[in-house]
C-alpha cells in the first residue's frame, strides 16, 4: 500500500508543475491577469488551480477525481463555497 502511495505521488509531481505554471502565466487570479479582477475571479476558496495543487501535493494523482468534481461544479448558477482539500 505504501509503495502505490509513493507513486501516486511521483506521477502527480509533473501535473503540480502543469497547475503552478498556470497559476503564474494565465490564472486571472494568481498570474499577472489578477490585474483585470483585482478582487479575484473563481468564487470558490481556495481558487480551483490552487485546490488541485493541494489535492495532488496531498493525495497523488489518486486526488484526481476530487480535482475533476471541483472543476465540473465551477460552473454558473452553483452558489460560491469554501471546499477544503
Amino acid at each position: 500500500m505504501e509503495i502505490l502511495t509513493k507513486i501516486s505521488r511521483l506521477l502527480a509531481l509533473p501535473l503540480v508543475g502543469l497547475v503552478v505554471l498556470y497559476q503564474k502565466t494565465l490564472s486571472p487570479d494568481h498570474g499577472p491577469l489578477s490585474i483585470l479582477c483585482p478582487y479575484g475571479y473563481c468564487k470558490f476558496y481556495p481558487t480551483c488551480s490552487e485546490y488541485a495543487r493541494q489535492v495532488l501535493l496531498k493525495q497523488g494523482a489518486a486526488g484526481l477525481p476530487k480535482i475533476i468534481w471541483r472543476l465540473l461544479s465551477c460552473r454558473p448558477g452553483n452558489a460560491p463555497q469554501v471546499d477544503l482539500p
